[in-house]
C-alpha cells in the first residue's frame, strides 16, 4: 500500500523533487526569459515553439505544475497535465538530441512523471471500469465509495 512508511516517503521525495524541477525549470525561464542551448534539429524546433509561444506556455504551466506538486494539491491533476509535455520533452532529448545532458534529462523526467502517476493511479480506477453510471463532477466523493452506483440508483428512485 502507498501509505506503508517506506513506500510513502519514497514517493512524497519524488513529488517533492519532481516539483522542484519543474518549479525551477520553469520560473527560471520566468524570471530571465533562459531558453537553453540545445544542438542540432531539436534547437530549431525549440525555437520554433518560442516564436509561436508554445515554449514560454509550457513554461509557465511548469511552473504552476511544480507548486501544485509542492504544495501537494491537486497533484494527480498536474501529474496528468504535464504527461503530454512528459513525453515531448523524452522524445526530444532521448532520440532527436542525444546528447549526454539531454541523454540523462529526457528518460529523469519521464521516470520522474512514469512513477508519480503510476503511485497515484488508484485514483483513476473509473477510467478502467467497463462500464459507468453518470456522475456529476461534484458527486465526486461517491466514487470513491465501493456502491457508489447502487446510491445513485437509489437516490433517483426516491
Amino acid at each position: 500500500m502507498a501509505n506503508d512508511t517506506p513506500t510513502y516517503y519514497i514517493i512524497t521525495w519524488i513529488r517533492i523533487f519532481f516539483g522542484a524541477h519543474l518549479l525551477f525549470s520553469g520560473g527560471r525561464y520566468i524570471l530571465t526569459g533562459y531558453v537553453p542551448e540545445i544542438p542540432g534539429i531539436g534547437g530549431e524546433w525549440a525555437a520554433a515553439n518560442t516564436a509561436i509561444g508554445v515554449y514560454q506556455a509550457i513554461k509557465y504551466m511548469e511552473f504552476f505544475f511544480g507548486i501544485m506538486l509542492l504544495t501537494n494539491r491537486f497533484v494527480l491533476l498536474a501529474l496528468i497535465l504535464e504527461m503530454p509535455a512528459t513525453v515531448n520533452i523524452f522524445w526530444l532529448n532521448t532520440f532527436v538530441v542525444a546528447t549526454p545532458r539531454q541523454l540523462f534529462t529526457g528518460p529523469q523526467e519521464l521516470f520522474l512523471n512514469g512513477v508519480l502517476l503510476l503511485a497515484y493511479s488508484g485514483y483513476l480506477g473509473a477510467a478502467l471500469k467497463p462500464r459507468l453510471d453518470p456522475l456529476w463532477l461534484w458527486h465526486s466523493d461517491r466514487a470513491l465509495k465501493d456502491n457508489y452506483a447502487e446510491t445513485i440508483r437509489a437516490e433517483g428512485s426516491k
